[in-house]
């Protein structure tokens, strides 16, 4: 009797070892997964980049950058370069999406704060959050042919810069006001207690003490959104048209035409010329860097802002 009651505590701690042996084996082999979940992803982004920076780096020069496209579709017979450029589509391509922005910040801004900080609840925010989430849902393709009917035939506008940016408004709002939104449930509520706390009204509260601490997060939001804007192709395809205009490499009327440089890859891709590899591969490469470039500028502009406003790094 005294033995199984000496033997019984340990067993018990026999069992309670294995049982943490085995928890921390699942644990370092699920930690296992997900490191190498996170490399792989890692690799495959380098891998990407690398593989896109040897096929078109060797093509990209100071004259492809800022010249005209030329459509000849030919090699330079004596340096065996490209004879044309991309400059006005990366002209283009920054043109739309400060238009886009310009059109799609004020409106967004102001539905967020209207839904997170007035419309707490009712049928209403929930008719203007539905409309959204189903307005998001859109392929880019369908809003691309919605701006050929609705801004080319019905307004005239033809296929140009002005029409393209209407169509990627419409595309980009849902997305933009979601990020206001966000940003602005992530202050704390007690900034607003204590504000008005002060005998600050609604509006002073949401102006200088609720905003204030959410544009670090809205600015992140619109440079990402920018990213998602300047590769944008099938909405662009029908309205900004796959030509640009003949004025002049750097053309500010919004009413011509406005070939992107995604739509000039997928346009000298589909046209099947000659150079097409060599410039598809340069233009693809500008364009991936360019992206880059916004998802490195969100970064580095969120973390700088928030410790600028909010005095916190995060």
């Amino acid at each position: 009797m005294e033995r199984a009651l000496v033997a019984t505590p340990t067993a018990d701690r026999s069992r309670a070892d294995r049982r943490a042996k085995q928890r921390r084996a699942v644990d370092q082999t699920a930690t296992g997964l997900l490191w190498l979940a996170a490399i792989l992803v890692v690799l495959m982004l380098i891998a990407f980049i690398g593989y896109l920076f040897v096929l078109g780096a060797p093509w990209i020069t100071w004259h492809f950058l800022t010249a005209y496209p030329d459509h000849s579709g030919t090699l330079d017979a004596k340096t065996g370069a490209i004879q044309g450029g991309v400059g006005p589509e990366i002209f283009n391509s920054f043109y739309i999406l400060a238009m886009t922005l310009i059109f799609t910040v004020p409106v967004a801004l102001a539905a967020g704060i209207y839904l997170q900080e007035y419309e707490r609840g009712g049928w209403f925010r929930e008719a203007v959050q539905f409309s959204a989430e189903s307005l998001a849902t859109v392929p880019s393709i369908v809003m691309g042919l919605f701006g050929l009917l609705i801004f080319l035939q019905y307004f005239h506008l033809q296929f140009s810069a002005l029409a393209g940016a209407f169509t990627l408004t419409l595309l980009n709002l849902p997305a933009l006001m979601r990020v206001t939104q966000e940003a602005l449930a992530g202050v704390p509520q007690t900034y607003r207690e204590a504000s008005m706390g002060l005998g600050a009204t609604k509006w002073q509260t949401i102006i200088r003490s609720v905003l204030p601490s959410a544009i670090p997060a809205m600015t992140t939001g619109v440079v990402l959104i920018s990213g998602r804007i300047f590769g944008e192709t099938a909405a662009l395809i029908f309205t900004a048209g796959t030509s640009v205009a003949s004025t002049g490499a750097f053309d500010w009327n919004p009413l011509h035409p406005a070939e992107t440089l995604a739509v000039h890859v997928w346009s000298v891709k589909t046209v099947g010329y000659s150079d097409a590899i060599p410039v598809g591969n340069a233009s693809s490469l500008v364009l991936l860097v360019v992206v880059l470039l916004f998802n490195v500028a969100a970064r580095v502009g969120g973390r700088y802002l928030s410790k600028a406003l909010t005095g916190k790094s995060s």
